[in-house]
C-alpha cells in the first residue's frame, strides 16, 4: 500500500481512529510494585474523554466474574463510560492503602494513558468486601473519586478522624436480611454524614421505591451534605447479602449506582439525566443468519444505524421482532447502534 499517497494516508488514518473507536473489552495484566495484577476493562464505542466506572468484586470473586454479575457492560454501552473490573490476589482485598489502592491507582492511569479518559469522572462501586474498598477509597483518596457506591460493605477499620478534603458523595445499599445487621450499617451512615457534613433536616424518604412499583421491597433515603453532594442509601427489605438485579421486586443495583454517579464530578454536580430504572441488562449479541442481523439486549431499540470500521454509512433499518434484514452485503465486521427511548446500545457483527 502506498501511505505516501495523501488520500491512501487519509483512508488509513479514518480506518485505524474508527477501529480505536470500536467496542472492545481486553484484560490488562501489568506489575505493580513487583506483583502481576490484571483486571477486565470494557471500552463502548465511540467514547471521547469517558468517565470510569470500577466495579470491585467481593472476597473470592474476580473481575470477570464480576462483570457478569453486575451485567456492567450493557449499562457502560448506553450511558458510554468505561466499566474497569480489577481482581483481588487471591480473591481478597487489602482494606489499607498499601498494596490495592496503589494498585486501583495505577490501573487508572494505564487506562488513562489508553484511553484518555475524564479524570473529574472517576467512580467506584464495590460488592461486600469490594464494598469496604469503595469507603475506603472514597475515603484516602477524595481527590480522584468523584463518588463512591458501597453495596453490603463498611467502612474499614482504619480511623477516619480526619475530615475529607472534599464532600465525596455516597451511595450505601444493603438488605435487612445481610450478613451485618442493620445497625452495624447505620453507623456507617452516620460517620459519613459527618464527613460530608450532611443535614439531618434534609432527610427524605421514598417507599417504596421505584414509587412506580407498588412490589418494590426497596425503601431509599436521601440526605443533603456539604458543597451540593448527597449520602444515599437503599435498603431492601428481607434481602440478603447480594447486588440485587431483579427489578421485579428489588432494582437493579448497577443502574441505580450509575445513576446516583452521573450526577457529579470532582468539581460539582451535573445535569446529566437518568437511565431508566428497568433498562435492559441482558449482554448484548449480534448474530447474522439467513440475510437478517438478530440482536439480543436491544431493549426497547426500534432504529438501527450500521456502520464499516471506516465510520462509512452502509444501511439504516427499523427493528422487527428485534431483527432486520441485511441481505447482499460484502464480509467484513460491522458497527451496529440501535436507538430506542432508553438511548443507544452499540453492537459488533462479523459477516462471513
Amino acid at each position: 500500500m502506498d501511505h505516501s499517497n495523501p488520500f491512501v494516508a487519509a483512508l488509513v488514518a479514518s480506518a485505524l481512529a474508527s477501529a480505536a473507536q470500536a467496542q472492545t473489552t481486553v484484560t490488562l495484566n501489568f506489575g505493580v510494585n513487583g506483583t502481576t495484577r490484571n483486571a477486565v476493562v470494557h471500552v463502548p464505542s465511540g467514547v471521547n474523554k469517558p468517565p470510569v466506572v470500577y466495579f470491585v468484586h467481593g472476597y473470592g470473586g474476580t473481575g470477570a466474574s464480576f462483570e457478569s454479575d453486575t451485567k456492567g457492560d450493557a449499562v457502560a454501552d448506553t450511558a458510554k463510560f468505561i466499566a474497569v473490573y480489577p481482581s483481588a490476589i487471591g480473591g481478597s482485598w487489602s482494606m489499607y492503602d498499601t498494596t490495592d489502592y496503589p494498585f486501583l491507582l495505577a490501573l487508572l492511569d494505564t487506562v488513562d494513558a489508553r484511553y484518555k479518559i475524564d479524570r473529574n469522572r472517576v467512580y467506584c462501586a464495590g460488592f461486600s468486601q469490594g464494598g469496604f474498598i469503595s469507603f475506603g477509597v472514597g475515603y484516602k483518596h477524595p481527590g480522584t473519586f468523584a463518588a463512591v457506591a458501597p453495596v453490603s460493605g463498611h467502612i474499614p477499620s482504619f480511623s477516619t478522624a480526619a475530615p475529607l478534603k472534599r464532600p465525596v458523595p455516597l451511595f450505601l445499599t444493603f438488605g435487612t436480611n445481610d450478613v451485618s445487621d442493620v445497625a452495624s450499617f447505620m453507623t456507617d451512615v452516620n460517620t459519613w454524614m459527618g464527613l460530608d457534613t450532611c443535614v439531618a433536616s434534609s432527610k427524605k424518604e421514598v417507599r417504596p421505591y421505584p414509587a412506580s412499583n407498588k412490589n418494590s421491597v426497596v425503601a431509599r433515603i436521601t440526605y443533603s451534605c456539604a458543597q451540593g453532594s448527597e449520602l444515599m442509601i437503599d435498603s431492601v427489605v428481607g434481602g440478603p447479602h447480594e447486588w440485587a438485579m431483579d427489578v421485579t421486586t428489588k432494582v437493579n443495583t448497577t443502574v441505580e449506582v450509575w445513576n446516583f454517579f452521573k450526577g457529579y464530578t470532582l468539581a460539582g454536580t451535573t445535569s446529566l439525566q437518568p437511565l431508566p430504572a428497568s433498562m435492559s441488562t441482558m449482554p448484548l449479541s449480534a448474530t447474522f443468519r439467513a440475510g437478517r442481523i438478530e440482536l439480543r439486549g436491544a431493549g426497547d431499540a426500534r432504529t438501527v444505524r450500521v456502520e464499516d470500521l471506516r465510520g462509512e454509512l452502509v444501511a439504516r433499518a427499523s427493528l422487527v421482532d428485534r431483527s432486520f434484514e441485511f441481505a447482499n452485503k460484502p464480509r467484513g465486521t460491522y458497527l451496529i447502534e440501535a436507538t430506542g427511548i432508553s438511548g443507544t446500545r452499540t453492537f459488533k457483527v462479523t459477516i462471513p
